[in-house]
C-alpha cells in the first residue's frame, strides 16, 4: 500500500493546495472565501489528502523500520501526531468554517481572533512541520530512495510550519508524488560468500 497511498495523498495534497492559493489570490476576505464552492472542494481535498497520509506514513515507516532505525521511528510518530492534528484542522474547515464565516467572520478575518484559537493552529502547523522535516531528514539520512523526493519532503515541512496556508502541504504533495514514483534502494550488507562446493 506504500506507493498507492504515497501517489493519492501527494496528488490531493497537490490540487487542495494550489486550490489554496489560487483563492488567496482573489483577494477575498477569509469570513467570504469559505462559503464559496471552490473553498468546499479545496478543503475536502486537503481533509482527503491528510487521510490518505495517515496510511502512507503508516506503510513508508512499516517498510523502512530497520533502515531508518530509531531517528526514522521518533519522526514518524511526530509526523503522525501532526498529521492527525492537521486532519482535524482540515475537518474544521471543510464543515466549520463555513458557519464561522457567517455568524463569527471577525475570528477568521482576523479581527476578532480568540487566543485558543491562534494558539491551535500554531501548535498543529509546528507538531506538522516539525514531524515532516524530520521524517524527510529520516530518508535522506537512510538513503532508502532517492536524494530528491526526501528533499522536497523535508522543505515540504520546513514550510508548513507557517501557519495559515497550504503552501506547505502543497509542496509536500510535490515530494509525496515524487517518492512514490522513486525506486526503493536497500543498505548494501556486502557481498554473500558461498561455500565452496565439497569435493
Amino acid at each position: 500500500m506504500a506507493r498507492p497511498s504515497t501517489l493519492a495523498a501527494g496528488v490531493v495534497f497537490l490540487v487542495g493546495g494550489i486550490l489554496d492559493l489560487v483563492l488567496r489570490l482573489t483577494g477575498e476576505a477569509a469570513s467570504e472565501l469559505v462559503q464559496t464552492p471552490l473553498y468546499a472542494v479545496r478543503s475536502i481535498a486537503l481533509l482527503g489528502g491528510a487521510l490518505l497520509l495517515i496510511l502512507s506514513l503508516v506503510s513508508i515507516y512499516e517498510r523502512h523500520a530497520k533502515q531508518i532505525g530509531p531517528f526514522g521511528f521518533s519522526a514518524a510518530i511526530v509526523a503522525g501526531t501532526g498529521t492527525i492534528l492537521i486532519s482535524g484542522q482540515f475537518w474544521a474547515e471543510a464543515f466549520l468554517y463555513p458557519t464561522l464565516g457567517r455568524i463569527a467572520p471577525g475570528l477568521l478575518d482576523g479581527t476578532a481572533r480568540a487566543g485558543s484559537y491562534a494558539f491551535g493552529l500554531l501548535l498543529t502547523a509546528a507538531v506538522f512541520g516539525v514531524g515532516w522535516l524530520l521524517l524527510g531528514t529520516a530518508i535522506l539520512r537512510a538513503r532508502v530512495y532517492r536524494v530528491l523526493p526526501a528533499v522536497v519532503i523535508l522543505a515540504g515541512g520546513a514550510v508548513s510550519l507557517l501557519p495559515g496556508n497550504a503552501l506547505g502541504q502543497t509542496v509536500l504533495g510535490a515530494g509525496l508524488v515524487l517518492l512514490s514514483f522513486s525506486p526503493t534502494y536497500r543498505k548494501h550488507e556486502g557481498p554473500q560468500r558461498q561455500a565452496s562446493p565439497a569435493r
